[in-house]
């Protein structure tokens, strides 16, 4: 099979397209302005031709590009995501679509695939309008994972990049203690997508990683890398309408289709920067076997 990976030269593209070259399958993948390995079309999600894609050659897509936070109305950007999936469903082939926990309001607590979404930001709500044109694909799914951290080619998140500056710079790091979150690593959600766009589940998955607060996040982390953790310290989160306090996800289908169980921030980040769980990397062999046959 080969699979196109929309936004390949990004954090998490980066992982799905060395997740499905190690597990032997073809890509192609796109970039906004910068190419690197793997990325080798330029793509602007609201400028460019849809005929210049090659969804023709292709058996799948990932849509891994971030274009949720631009700047552009609410009603370019809908109409970006109608053309595109117009452009999928024209050309045949499977679309796996990354989304993320940004669609709850965060006021519920270990969101499964079955609770509707109630987004209040504007970035909520452009995952939402993506997620409904996906919806209207005959063979699609839409994958939602929160707080990406790790290493992507041996380049470490920006949120434990910019901790770990600080914690070298001997500086105090406060975060919220009472803020919840599932973090994902990075080459772990790489894995998921690439057995989802190999796969035939549909509809939506979630990634259901341990539920940790931003400061146990952070506070972990370090220790993982062999920071000082100490100067990483709890604060109150502020009655902030805008804040979601809870975003953490359940799952009620995620093993069954993916194969394995993601693991913890110290877990994953403990690990050779290039390497995910050996059940990861299992159930990715056995999809792949399943798609050659």
């Amino acid at each position: 099979m080969t699979v196109l990976v929309v936004g390949a030269s990004g954090y998490l593209g980066r992982s799905v397209v060395d997740a499905l070259r190690a597990a032997g399958q073809e890509t192609a993948g796109t970039h906004f302005s910068n190419a690197v390995d793997g990325a080798t079309h330029p793509y602007d999600f609201f400028e460019s031709d849809l005929r210049d894609l090659p969804l023709g050659a292709v058996d799948a897509v990932v849509f891994a590009a971030h274009v949720e936070r631009t700047g552009h109305p609410f009603e370019r950007f809908a109409t970006a995501a109608e053309g595109f999936v117009d452009a999928v469903r024209d050309a045949a082939v499977r679309l796996v679509y990354v989304s993320s926990a940004g669609v709850f309001d965060g006021s519920g607590t270990r969101y499964t695939e079955s609770v509707d979404p109630t987004p209040k930001s504007r970035y909520g709500r452009r995952l939402r309008r993506f997620e409904r044109c996906v919806a209207t694909l005959p063979d699609a799914c839409a994958f939602r994972a929160d707080y990406l951290f790790g290493h992507s080619r041996g380049v470490l998140d920006e949120r434990l990049s910019r901790t770990r500056r600080l914690v070298r710079a001997g500086q105090t790091v406060p975060y919220y203690a009472d803020m919840w979150k599932s973090p994902c690593h990075v080459q772990e959600a790489g894995r998921a997508l690439a057995v989802l766009s190999l796969g035939d589940a549909r509809g939506v998955v979630h990634a259901p990683t341990p539920r940790t607060s931003a400061w146990a996040f952070h506070r972990a982390g370090m220790a993982a890398l062999g920071e000082d953790a100490r100067l990483v310290v709890p604060e109150p989160m502020p009655e902030d309408p805008t804040l979601h306090r809870d975003s953490s996800l359940a799952s009620d289908r995620f093993e069954q289709v993916c194969g394995f169980r993601p693991r913890s921030v110290t877990t994953a980040l403990r690990e050779p920067h290039d390497s995910a769980s050996p059940s990861a990397a299992t159930a990715l062999s056995s999809v792949t076997d399943r798609a050659r046959r």
